[in-house]
């Protein structure tokens, strides 16, 4: 697959990412149905994730959190009377075009530039399901941030930060979530969170190419806070209880090997996963 122009601006993190949704396509038990996904990582992303120890590993959590965070999403788009999505951050993501959303759905798309002008430039001709429109923003300026919230005053929105949370400042975090209600229509957040506990076995916080924050918060700090703000979890799923639905002989293989490095087992309580968030 040839790279585009303007690859070199485009993080290593995304690229791996694509690539991992790539091989979950690839695989008769992939857990997320990809056709953009290869293109978008290139030989770069391809090379990028096959040196990556337990890459296996990596593609298993990209697609469960592929999988839950579809889940959610549709059956919030079904019963919640939401009319735009906002996904800040939105890197290669491409549920805009693998997704049956509806036609009228208004989806934006928050991200650098380079990022939006790669993804563009590579799925040239590709019909977009729903009404796409792209904003380039630095979400951690406080002026951007406020110009993405004036694009849905008036419509019931949600919110999407796929994989970013625990790589923004911890002030950027705490202001979305203090400022996204008051200043638009954003009534519902979808996010995936990781138990301090999680991260350090799963290695989260040594993703390739995406360096977090000095001040980032991790995942039960990042829960504490969103409660704090008034968001609360309507509906999630779980890393560790729900993935067994959907990961099937990969997860018991993996638990196999789990079991044998003598680590004590995560509770059943664990937090981590993907969660739809609220606020009145």
């Amino acid at each position: 697959m040839p790279d585009s122009t303007g690859l070199s601006h485009v993080s290593d993190t995304a690229l791996m990412v694509a690539a991992c949704r790539a091989m979950e396509t690839a695989r008769p038990d992939g857990m997320v149905r990809d056709p953009f996904a290869d293109r978008l990582a290139g030989a770069r992303g391809m090379a990028i994730a096959r040196a990556v120890p337990r890459i296996e590993t990596m593609c298993f959590g990209v697609g469960m959190r592929s999988h839950f965070l579809d889940e959610l999403l549709l059956g919030a788009l079904a019963a919640r009377g939401i009319r735009v999505v906002i996904s800040i951050g939105a890197g290669l993501d491409t549920r805009p075009w693998r997704m049956e959303l509806p036609a009228h759905l208004r989806w934006i798309e928050v991200d650098f530039p380079e990022m939006l002008d790669y993804k563009a430039a590579v799925l040239a001709g590709e019909e977009p399901k729903c009404q796409l429109e792209r904003m380039a923003a630095d979400v951690t300026d406080a002026a951007a941030r406020h110009h993405i919230y004036s694009a849905v005053v008036s419509a019931k929105a949600l919110l999407i930060t796929e994989g970013l949370l625990s790589y923004l400042p911890a002030a950027t975090v705490g202001a979305l979530a203090a400022e996204v209600a008051p200043m638009g229509g954003i009534r519902y957040w979808l996010l995936d969170l990781h138990s301090p506990t999680l991260a350090r076995r799963a290695g989260t916080n040594q993703t390739v190419g995406h360096v977090r924050d000095a001040s980032a918060l991790n995942g039960e700090e990042i829960r504490d806070l969103l409660e704090r703000q008034g968001w609360t979890s309507i509906e999630r799923r779980s890393y560790v209880t729900d993935a067994a639905a959907i990961g099937g002989e990969r997860l018991r293989l993996a638990m196999r090997k789990y079991a044998e490095s003598k680590m004590p087992p995560l509770p059943a309580d664990d937090f981590s996963g993907v969660h739809l968030l609220g606020r009145d």
